[in-house]
């Protein structure tokens, strides 16, 4: 279901256009009625499975969709792989139950611009919604650390990486996707904890991220550390 369903109460200030897909009615209703009250935020449609996503989404351009994994007809997955191949410029948040490996890595290797577990506090929700808005991508802290094991301990490595990095960045950025601290990887590195935060520095400037956690996705989508799934 198309249109204008909700609307922010700012005018004044951009609007995300937001789209909803999710087969529970209830839940989609209530985080509608939610997002009514956040500010510059608009609910533009509502859709119950894959299929209404994917016949609707190019006409109503939402900026960011909320996507469920699990719907009938076709499921989120295949939404993502869908959107992937035609290029779609809307920016998604999984927001589902599913924190299985089988789910977040097809789902990160996709592009998505955020992963939200649905018993999150819904301003987690909607902070994903204003970071994938902004082009950040943000994982929820329930998901990130098996993300970030489930590539530590299947990663195969590419040789992309040289064009951009030296040797002892990218070692660092390898003690980044396994979740380590500055202090933890100067320890494993043999060096200072100022060193350690300088080519943490220098890795987020040359990759034009804004985060570790965006770093590490960086890495994933290019196939740095490219994990293996059934």
């Amino acid at each position: 279901m198309a249109g204008n369903v909700s609307k922010g109460k700012n005018m004044s200030e951009p609007i995300i256009r937001v789209a909803i897909a999710d087969d529970n009615e209830a839940y989609r209703l209530t985080m509608r009625d939610v997002l009514l009250y956040e500010s510059g935020i608009e609910v533009v449609a509502l859709w119950a499975n894959g299929l209404e996503v994917l016949a609707e989404v190019e006409a109503v351009r939402p900026d960011v969709l909320l996507l469920d994994i699990t719907m009938p007809h076709v499921d989120g997955l295949a939404v993502l792989t869908a959107l992937h191949e035609r290029h779609s410029r809307v920016r998604i948040v999984v927001l589902t139950m599913h924190d299985q490996s089988n789910v977040v890595l097809p789902a990160a290797r996709s592009g998505i611009s955020g992963y939200v577990v649905k018993d999150a506090p819904i301003e987690d929700v909607v902070r994903a919604i204003r970071e994938a808005f902004a082009g950040h991508a943000l994982i929820h802290p329930q998901v990130m650390p098996l993300l970030l094991g489930e590539i530590e301990r299947q990663h195969q490595l590419s040789d992309g990486w040289r064009s951009l990095l030296t040797v002892r960045e990218f070692d660092v950025l390898c003690q980044l996707a396994a979740g380590k601290s500055n202090e933890q990887i100067a320890e494993s590195l043999h060096i200072t904890v100022k060193t350690a935060k300088n080519h943490v520095s220098h890795i987020l400037a040359k990759l034009q991220v804004a985060d570790r956690g965006q770093a590490v996705l960086y890495a994933y989508k290019h196939r740095w550390l490219q994990p293996e799934w059934p």
